[in-house]
């Protein structure tokens, strides 16, 4: 059945995966008109578990409506995964210790604004002290000039930082007690810099951002681009789904940042 362009924008898109024996998910997104209509962020309109594949077809089509589209079954299971990650680390967030293999020099980095260069640049600060909970990070900048050794590390001023969360997210906050003189309140690890030296948090980059930012902007930022990314705005379910992961994992990374 061809559909027209005014009919196409009100058509609802679906997927359907197997999560285990008698465990079907399906789930149900938006239609682009929805979207356009929609005052607060709107990432899916239903979803739940059934026990047979049929089952769940059929919950999905009584959802999507006459103009639904079937997709693959890999964005229902992609949906699935990252919207429990963000649920799971939202609620729980304790995570198993990594192990840890001492190192000559380990560094944290954090950005700064060069007034030469005019731009802002990654930062190193080593790491000189970890204890279960807590990762110590001196507070100033790093340089090969400075003479080191175990007890000039206990003498040198450090920010106290969240191990857990800095091995689970790849940052931490700098507590708000804590007086920071030039510096952001967040150091990254080596996972969050690239190539060029610069601090990368892909979650905020595509929703065209830059960090620090607040809620509002993310969710005015998400709403801006999320009807081109929609499949019947231009997109694809892939540019779609990736926003949307990118939008939840940007408000975790503000929420933190406020209780921080």
């Amino acid at each position: 059945m061809r559909i027209n362009k005014p009919e196409t924008e009100k058509r609802r898109f679906f997927a359907i995966s197997s999560l285990g024996k008698n465990r079907w998910y399906w789930v149900v997104w938006p239609s682009l008109d929805e979207i356009r209509a929609s005052n607060e962020p709107l990432l899916h309109v239903g979803e739940g578990y059934e026990k047979t594949k049929s089952d769940a077809v059929d919950k999905a089509l009584e959802m999507a409506g006459k103009y639904a589209e079937w997709i693959a079954a890999k964005y229902a299971w992609i949906y699935h995964r990252n919207k429990t990650s963000v649920k799971r680390r939202r609620l729980n967030p304790r995570t198993p210790e990594r192990s840890y293999t001492p190192k000559m020099h380990e560094f944290l980095y954090r950005d700064a604004y060069d007034t030469e260069s005019k731009r802002w640049v990654s930062v190193p600060h080593r790491v000189v002290r970890r204890t279960k909970k807590f990762v110590f990070v001196e507070e100033r900048p790093y340089s090969s000039d400075e003479l080191t050794g175990s007890w000039l590390d206990r003498e040198s001023p450090s920010f106290r930082l969240d191990r857990r969360m800095l091995e689970r997210e790849g940052y931490a906050f700098v507590p708000a007690t804590s007086y920071v003189e030039d510096a952001e309140e967040i150091y990254y690890s080596n996972d969050y810099i690239k190539p060029s030296g610069e601090v990368h948090i892909k979650c905020i980059q595509m929703l065209n951002l830059s960090w620090p930012c607040t809620e509002a902007e993310v969710k005015g930022a998400y709403r801006k681009l999320v009807k081109s990314a929609h499949p019947d705005g231009g997109g694809s379910q892939d540019m779609f789904l990736a926003l949307q992961e990118a939008y939840e994992q940007a408000l975790q990374l503000c929420h933190r940042h406020s209780a921080a």
